[in-house]
């Protein structure tokens, strides 16, 4: 109440500026130092109507006490009225926003993996799939199931194509049974051309490696598909074997579980004896004495599959898969029917779970390795005369398949070309990485990881 006091004489007297007058001002304000009658009347006058719009105001609030405590005065009621209808109004609007961003039905679909639902990739794509449906505010909603769970891993191109699931998730090189250079999209050994994964990923986007991608689906193969990368894992460990390999003979005639494809070729042309199978399918494989070696995707889910239960020594550096290379394969009839915000957030979410996949490979897979250690698994370089065999090996399989395939051979010359403008500056800027590492690091260059 006294604030409103003040408020009134502030108003009333007031001489052109705003100024609080205090009950001290105020007193001294009745005994004025000498002035004009005139002047002092008026100060008093303005003073009386002051006291008498006071005591009015303390009138209105007696009589509205009861009204006041349950939600203030007539004026407070009134301006409060006001923000709530502001509210209510700006409510409103909010609720109007969201249903024009949500309008349209709730697109509901399965996404088929080519992976076990205990593999980080398949969580990988399961992270996709809320990402997708937040940015899409609910109107993309995928479900993901893991291999088996509608079709088999080798069987998700077809269906996908057929529309038994709109959205699938495996590696190019599965369909080397309906195009050998379907591997040169994943995971072809060497890097193909020489390429390191990152320099892969680059030469799809800006190497023109995507429309290629493209008309493999669509024109060599003869699919209803559109493929995107999604992520990036190598590159792949060589492997696990039961015993320590210490030359090119050691591999001789063993029976190792490989990725279908080019992988597969080039194992067999250094003398290994490649079988081709589905992740799920490895252990029991390996119990059944089907296998003795074999051949997954990293260190982390080669774990999460149990190997280090079936074998004891662990070689890091694979040639096989070095550029290894996940695809998120889009049913096109049915991503062409998505407006085109959905669209997008589709392949921003694509690009989005390369970064995650890229740091899981550095993360996890580190861990995982310092995990096998302890629990007394050996971990080794692979043998240096391995190197040259195997890329030797790689040689003439790509250069058989180049002299057969013009397709094959378009998509290898791309890449080639790719490589030469720009691994020189690749390989510099790689090697102070390198060198790098050694300075911190010095015990741990050449030495086996164990």
């Amino acid at each position: 109440m006294w604030n409103r006091f003040r408020c009134i004489v502030l108003c009333t007297v007031g001489t052109g500026r705003l100024k609080t007058t205090s009950p001290g001002e105020l007193m001294n304000s009745i005994h004025p130092r000498p002035r004009s009658r005139f002047s002092s009347i008026l100060r008093f006058v303005a003073l009386l109507f002051a006291f008498a719009l006071f005591a009015a105001s303390c009138s209105n609030d007696a009589i509205s006490g009861p009204d006041d405590a349950a939600g203030g005065d007539d004026s407070s009621a009134e301006s409060d009225s006001s923000d709530d209808q502001s509210e209510s109004d700006d409510t409103d609007d909010e609720a109007e926003e969201v249903d024009l961003t949500q309008g349209g039905e709730v697109i509901e679909f399965t996404v088929q993996t080519g992976v076990p639902a205990t593999s980080v990739y398949h969580a990988l794509i399961v992270t996709w799939g809320e990402r997708i449906g937040v940015m899409s505010q609910g109107r993309l909603k995928a479900t993901v199931v893991p291999s088996g769970g509608v079709v088999g891993a080798l069987e998700i191109l077809d269906a996908v194509n057929d529309d038994v699931v709109p959205v699938g998730f495996a590696w190019s090189n599965y369909w080397n049974g309906k195009n050998k250079a379907a591997a040169l999209f994943s995971n072809p050994p060497v890097g193909s051309t020489g390429m390191d994964q990152a320099t892969s990923l680059a030469w799809m986007y800006d190497g023109g490696g995507l429309e290629l991608y493209e008309r493999l689906y669509q024109e060599e193969i003869g699919v209803n598909v559109i493929p995107l990368p999604i992520a990036p894992m190598g590159p792949d460990p060589f492997g696990w074997f039961g015993k320590k390999i210490t030359s090119l003979e050691d591999l001789q005639g063993i029976k190792f579980r490989s990725p279908p494809g080019l992988p597969g070729d080039a194992f067999n042309k250094v003398g290994m004896e490649a079988i081709a199978m589905p992740g799920s399918e490895i252990i029991p494989a390996a119990n059944s004495g089907l296998i003795e070696g074999a051949e997954w995707i990293s260190p982390s889910d080669d774990t999460a599959l149990g190997f280090q239960d079936v074998w004891s020594d662990y070689y890091l550096q694979g040639l096989h898969q070095s550029t290894d290379i996940g695809e998120l394969l889009l049913n096109k009839d049915w991503f062409e029917a998505l407006s085109a915000d959905l669209q997008m957030i589709i392949k921003v979410a694509a690009q989005a779970t390369i970064v995650d996949s890229q740091n899981l490979s550095i993360t996890q897979n580190a861990q995982a390795v310092n995990d096998l250690k302890a629990q007394g698994i050996n971990i080794w370089n692979t043998p240096e005369e391995f190197y040259e065999a195997f890329a030797n090996a790689w040689n003439e399989v790509a250069d058989e398949l180049e002299a057969e395939d013009p397709f094959f051979k378009e998509v290898r010359d791309s890449q080639r070309a790719y490589a030469e403008e720009v691994m020189p500056y690749r390989l510099t800027i790689t090697e102070l990485y390198q060198t790098i590492g050694e300075t911190y690091f010095p015990e741990k260059v050449g030495s086996d990881p164990s």
